[in-house]
Order: structure tokens, then C-alpha cells, then sequence
């Protein structure tokens, strides 16, 4: 039985390939880009030491060593290399974070990964000079692939720190952009990527929550101090008003503005997969409206774009209506007094692998500041993930209670947070979190920022509040309101679909002849990033 690797999942069969709804032909591509790209860094190891010793300023006696690639940290969208740094008898360990350009659209619309790189490092610098109270890694100094390089001021000589000084109060005092901490730093020496030089969180700040999470999960003290660290954290973040919903950008000239699209996981995600963009770097908001109708676009092109998005004609006709509904839906569940702002910074992929605790679960460190934005208050909710379950694996009633227990113990927690922290505006956010949850409007909104499980979370938390079942002749009916000319549309995606899988055979090997080779080897070189 032919089999193919996929990245972080292992080996897979054509039978379970052609069973996934994701784009399979797309997800076998990034096997070989990772380790093209690993192979690449590693030929740079030089230059990454160089890197190192030029944003800390170390001197001709140090050594600067990068571990092995075995020892390599990988995400779902970052490279993190250990460097080792000895100075005498001191050993220092750093990480430089790599974006991976084949799991951020980069091939298909370049300069996303400054983009992502961008907004983190603008989430970074926002977050050292107002969110003191939550712990991040200490960000030392960051390039991009226009050759820029930057490093903090505290690695600087001191006249450039008694520099920076000045010039930050005078921009507070003409109230300029906020001039952050970070200083242009030229160097010679590139790498084939963007780049980011961190602290590393070792074992001495604790360990990630998802290394003992099935271990403690269960403990309701454990669980207790965890809802509270997170609760803080949600509202250290939401504390301060958003004018728009957007996300934070750090510019060539030092300063950071929110100023750029709200770049969420779910977004990037989509984009990567070959859906068209919809929502331009420089698009922000200053209504829920236009952001939610724009989501909604997305997730149409989605449907449009994905050869492998549908299974058949009942299927098509329910997406499209999904669609349909959501797009109908929308005022439900944007709350009129709330809809101009202000708006909240919110993690939009926050999960147990962000966060350190220590031994009894008390939250040491965030360790991820990618995809930050500022959203819409109402899109403000309990992690789901604290069940231990996908978004869409709350379908059974058992599941369902179990996460609504959960979700009040972790409300308790909230509104003792809420009360002790000094908020920067007057949004009673515990109160419209449950309001959401009874209006079942936190379901609309895990809808816009879900990748696949729209279909599967609005049928069954959802449209339950206005119809007992969609059978599927008002599914069909309702998906002639989607886009003219259904019936088009629907054979279109079948087309797909049966192209998708011939294409799917070949690589697989699974018993088709060489007349459709060259067209099955085009389209995975093109998907190819």
C-alpha cells in the first residue's frame, strides 16, 4: 500500500487522503519545503552566530555555537534554532525563529511573511511597554527580507539608549506614533528568511501546559489557577480600548501603529491553502460590520477555490447555504452599542502550547505572540480547548454540558479577575461573554474564525434556536440565495472534486494511467511552495 508523508502527521494512505476535506495534494508539498528550508539554514550557521553576536554585542571571546537540526523546534508556522552561547564560564541559550514562507502564503501573495513577522514584533513591542504584568520572552533583535535589521535598545551603546530616550518622550509629548524600544541595527549578514532572536524559556520558568495536560486535567485545583491565569491574561491584553480592529505593525521607522489587516490564524491559514484574499494588508476596521461581511467573503472563496471542498451535490448546496445563513444571521449577533468599538486585543490561536505553568499550573509565560489582533468585543470567549475537545467535537450532549461546566467554573474566575483589574474602558466584558453564550452567539462567531468546522458548529449550536433540523430541501432552497446561477456552481465543484481526485491517484499511485500524469504534475508543482 503506497503511502505519503505529511508534515507532523506521519505516512498516509490514498483511502485516508481521500477521505480529508483538507487540500491533501497542497499539505504533501510541505514535507519537502521544510526540509529544503532546514537544509538552507543550516548552510547559513555562520551567519545565524554572526547575527547572534551582532544583536547582543558579543565580544572576540565568546563563542556562538547553532545545536544540531535534531534539536530544532517546529510549529505550524516557525522554525525555532537553539543558539549557544558561552562567554568564560557562562552558557546562554537563544532561539532564532524562523517563519516558514510555505505555511504563510508567501509564494502566492510575497511579503506575507514580513507581514506575520510585522505584526508579532509590533504585538512584541506593544506588549513590553503596556502588558508589564504578563510574561513574554525577551525579544533581543529581528530582520526582515528587505534587509532591515533591528536590536533592542538595551543591547545598544549607552548614547544611543540616552538617545532613544529623548526622542520617545518628544513623540509622546507631540503625540506621534509610539516610538518603540527597538533601534535600527545594519549588518552584512542575511539570511534566506525573515528573523526573530528570542530569550529561551527553559525548565527554570516551567513547561508547557500541554506536557502534563492530560495528567492534570482532571485536577480542579490545577484547573482553578489555570482559568485564573488565563482569565488575567485575556484581560491584560483586553484592558486597553482599540480604536479599530486590526492588528499592530512595527515600521522602518521604529514606531508601531495598529495599522494592519487583522491578521488571524484562521486567515492565514485559509490564504495558504489557495484561497483568494480578500482583506488587504492595509484593510482595517472601524465597524463590525464590514468585518464580519468580509470574513464571511473569505470563507466564500474558500468554498469557491478548494478543489476538494465538497463531496457531492447535497454537500455543495449545504455550504452554500451555511454561507447563506450567516450572512443573514450577522445581526443577531452584532451588538448595536458595541459596533463602532472600542475593540480588544485578543489571541485569535491561543491554545495549551502557548503558555508555561509551573508545577501546580500557574501561568509562568506566554510564549507566542503571533496572530494578536483587535476584534470585535463580542468575539470575546471561553478557550474551547479546555475540554479537551475540537471546536467541532462538542456535538454530543455529554460533551456539550461538560464544556458549559467549564465555562461557568471558568466565568467565576473571570468576573474576580475583571473586578480586580483597572480597565481602560467601560465594557462589562464578563457580562457580554455570557450574553453570547446564551444567545448562542459565540457560536457565530467561532464560525468566522474556524478554518472547516463552520458547517458542523452552526447545524448544531445554531440553527437549533430557530429550526429544530435543516433538512436538505430548505438547504437547497436556501443556497439559491448564495451566488446566481446555483446549479452552475454546484456541477463546477463537482468537477473539482472529481479532478482533485483523479490529480490525488496519481501522486498516490493508486492505479491510474500516464495520460493524466502531466496534468496531476503540474498541479502539485504549482501548489508547490
Amino acid at each position: 500500500m503506497t503511502t505519503r508523508e505529511l508534515l507532523d502527521r506521519g505516512p498516509i494512505t490514498y483511502a485516508s487522503a481521500s477521505n480529508k476535506e483538507k487540500n491533501i495534494i497542497n499539505q504533501l508539498a510541505y514535507v519537502p519545503a521544510t526540509k529544503n528550508l532546514y537544509e538552507k539554514l543550516w548552510e547559513c550557521r555562520d551567519t545565524i552566530c554572526a547575527l547572534t553576536s551582532h544583536h547582543l554585542r558579543l565580544s572576540c571571546s565568546d563563542t556562538c555555537e547553532v545545536l544540531p537540526s535534531r534539536q530544532w523546534l517546529r510549529g505550524s508556522f516557525n522554525v525555532c534554532i537553539p543558539v549557544q552561547v558561552k562567554s568564560g564560564t557562562s552558557c546562554r541559550k537563544f532561539i532564532l525563529r524562523c517563519p516558514m514562507p510555505h505555511k504563510l502564503a508567501e509564494s502566492r501573495y510575497p511579503g506575507t511573511v514580513d507581514e506575520k513577522l510585522r505584526c508579532e514584533v509590533g504585538t512584541y513591542a506593544w506588549m513590553q511597554s503596556t502588558c508589564s504584568d504578563v510574561r513574554i520572552p525577551f525579544l533581543y533583535g529581528f530582520g526582515f527580507s528587505n534587509q532591515r535589521h533591528f536590536t533592542h535598545e538595551k543591547e545598544r551603546p549607552f548614547y544611543i539608549r540616552l538617545a532613544r530616550m529623548f526622542w520617545r518622550s518628544l513623540y509622546s509629548l507631540l503625540r506621534y506614533a509610539d516610538l518603540s524600544h527597538y533601534t535600527p541595527n545594519p549588518t552584512a549578514h542575511n539570511l534566506p528568511t525573515a528573523y526573530m532572536l528570542l530569550e529561551h524559556i527553559d525548565s527554570g520558568t516551567g513547561q508547557m501546559l500541554s506536557n502534563t495536560w492530560d495528567k492534570w486535567r482532571e485536577d480542579p485545583i490545577r484547573q482553578k489557577r489555570l482559568h485564573q491565569g488565563i482569565a488575567h491574561l485575556m484581560l491584560s491584553l483586553a484592558r486597553i480600548p482599540q480604536p479599530r480592529i486590526g492588528a499592530f505593525q512595527f515600521h522602518d521607522n521604529c514606531t508601531v501603529t495598529l495599522s494592519n489587516r487583522p491578521l488571524t490564524c484562521a486567515i492565514m491559514m485559509l490564504e495558504n491553502d489557495g484561497t483568494p484574499r480578500n482583506i488587504q494588508r492595509n484593510d482595517t476596521y472601524t465597524c463590525t460590520e464590514p468585518f464580519v461581511s468580509d470574513m464571511i467573503t473569505l470563507h466564500d472563496n474558500y468554498l469557491l477555490s478548494n478543489p476538494n471542498a465538497v463531496y457531492d451535490a447535497g454537500d455543495c448546496h449545504s455550504q452554500m447555504a451555511t454561507r447563506t445563513l450567516l450572512r443573514a444571521l450577522s445581526h443577531q449577533y452584532i451588538r448595536k452599542e458595541f459596533r463602532n468599538g472600542p475593540f480588544l486585543l485578543q489571541l485569535s490561536d491561543f491554545h495549551a502550547s502557548n503558555i508555561f505553568v509551573d508545577e501546580e499550573w500557574n501561568i509562568t509565560c506566554l510564549i507566542d505572540l503571533e496572530w494578536v489582533c483587535a476584534l470585535p468585543v463580542e468575539m470575546l470567549n471561553v478557550p474551547y480547548w479546555l475540554t479537551g475537545c475540537a471546536i467541532d467535537g462538542l456535538r454530543e450532549r455529554e460533551d456539550f454540558e461538560k464544556f458549559n461546566t467549564i465555562r461557568q467554573e471558568f466565568m467565576i474566575q473571570f468576573e474576580d479577575e475583571e473586578r480586580k483589574m483597572v480597565l481602560g474602558h467601560k465594557l462589562p466584558l464578563a457580562r457580554v461573554m455570557d450574553e453570547m453564550w446564551e444567545s448562542k452567539g459565540v457560536w457565530f462567531w467561532y464560525c468566522l474564525d474556524s478554518v472547516n468546522a463552520m458547517l458542523v458548529v452552526l447545524s448544531d449550536h445554531v440553527c437549533p434556536k430557530f429550526v429544530s433540523r435543516l433538512l436538505p430541501e430548505a438547504e437547497e432552497m436556501l443556497s439559491r440565495f448564495w451566488r446566481e446561477d446555483c446549479g452552475r456552481i454546484v456541477e463546477k465543484k463537482l468537477a473539482d472534486q472529481e479532478r482533485y481526485d483523479v490529480e490525488l491517484r496519481y501522486v498516490f499511485g493508486e492505479g491510474v494511467d500516464g495520460s493524466i500524469g502531466q496534468v496531476a504534475g503540474v498541479s502539485g508543482s504549482q501548489n508547490m511552495e
